[in-house]
């Protein structure tokens, strides 16, 4: 089965100095070189970007540059429920004010749209609110983004600052700041709030797709005279990716490679791959039956159906039914599982990195009916 698709790696969360970044497309491209990504796609808050994608290349390589949209309502406050639109190829924040309306202007201009780091708590040590999706009495959206490393990591900062015995304003900036510097001692996987949401969307049928990214935006920090760059868009580019199977290979051609690659994201032919703690592009998860299928698919559950599960390395693998764990193994790179009824089955690895068992691999669904 793999010999028949194509992976690709990539990041759709990246801001540039159109909105709160800190680089323009270029330099942002040269660092996802560096960082061994096939695509990005810039996602600047309340803006689309036009002339600007194509392939950008360097003498260590070259990347597919993409533009999307960050939307969300100015007038909101708190400033919540972030959207992310790709391939809609227009711009998309004058329906901000009404996330429906948004989703529907984004389905109707052939592009998808994720709810952005939907499960957030607020950061008060540096007025930092929460941000998360707040506005749930919607539907038609492709997806979730259900491991934003920004965002979680935000969330971690917070529940760590929030439990401190002793609630001193200094004593809370050096915990954060100890954080801030080590962040992968801290990070433990996909926010769980947002896979308890998705597995009860699709325990009613509806098929949601995941991605997993950056949210990179070059943060700087000062403290008295020191200034220096925080989580800069090359070491994000290392941690958490979206990982795409595409039915052909990337052409050149920047009209076909955007459609091919969107398509994919959107239908979920993909995973969301830590990829600081081990590489992930040779993960595949598989159903083979009566027909053939990967994530993504719609296939039917027939007689010996059958998902396998391929990982990079020995890990805890996990294969998950609505929320509901149906089979798992320790330390194996495979499984085979032969479910017994039809449904959304989605796999999750975990890895030991920085002393700690961590979130790996987040697997998009598998659907039998």
């Amino acid at each position: 089965m793999a010999e028949t698709w194509h992976h690709y790696s990539g990041n759709l969360h990246i801001h540039t100095t159109y909105s709160d970044g800190e680089k323009l497309h270029a330099a942002i491209a040269d660092d996802a070189i560096a960082a061994g990504l096939d695509f990005i796609v810039i996602t600047d808050h309340n803006v689309y970007v036009t002339g600007v994608e194509g392939y950008y290349e360097n003498e260590h390589g070259r990347v597919l540059l993409l533009t999307g949209e960050e939307v969300h309502n100015v007038r909101r406050e708190p400033q919540a429920s972030h959207f992310l639109a790709f391939g809609a190829r227009k711009e998309l924040a004058t329906y901000a004010a009404d996330p429906q309306s948004l989703i529907d202007q984004t389905l109707e201009a052939g592009g998808y749209g994720f709810l952005a780091h939907p499960h957030e708590d607020a950061l008060t040590l540096i007025d930092q609110p929460d941000l998360g999706w707040h506005d749930w009495d919607i539907e038609g959206f492709s997806g979730l983004e259900i491991w934003n490393y920004m965002s979680v990591f935000k969330n971690t900062v917070a529940r760590r600052v929030n439990d401190l015995r002793w609630k001193n304003k200094l004593v809370g900036y050096l915990t954060a700041l100890r954080m801030t510097l080590r962040p992968e001692r801290y990070v433990e996987g996909a926010d769980p709030r947002t896979l308890a949401v998705w597995d009860e969307l699709l325990a009613k049928g509806m098929r949601i797709s995941a991605v997993g990214n950056s949210d990179a935006h070059g943060t700087p920090m000062q403290l008295g005279p020191i200034r220096r760059e925080v989580y800069p868009y090359e070491f994000l580019f290392r941690a958490v990716n979206t990982h795409v199977l595409a039915a052909e290979p990337l052409n050149g051609d920047v009209e076909h490679d955007r459609a091919l690659l969107t398509r994919a994201v959107g239908r979920g032919h993909s995973w969301v791959g830590y990829d600081m703690a081990a590489p992930t592009d040779a993960f595949r998860f598989t159903v083979q039956g009566e027909k053939k299928g990967i994530m993504g698919d719609e296939m039917p559950l027939g007689t010996g159906a059958t998902l396998q599960i391929s990982a990079p390395s020995r890990c805890r693998i996990r294969v998950v039914r609505h929320g509901t764990v149906v089979a798992e193994v320790e330390r194996e790179s495979n499984l085979a599982y032969m479910p017994a009824e039809p449904g959304a089955y989605r796999v999750e690895c975990y890895l030991h990195y920085e002393g700690q068992e961590r979130g790996w691999i987040y697997s998009n669904p598998i659907y039998l009916r």
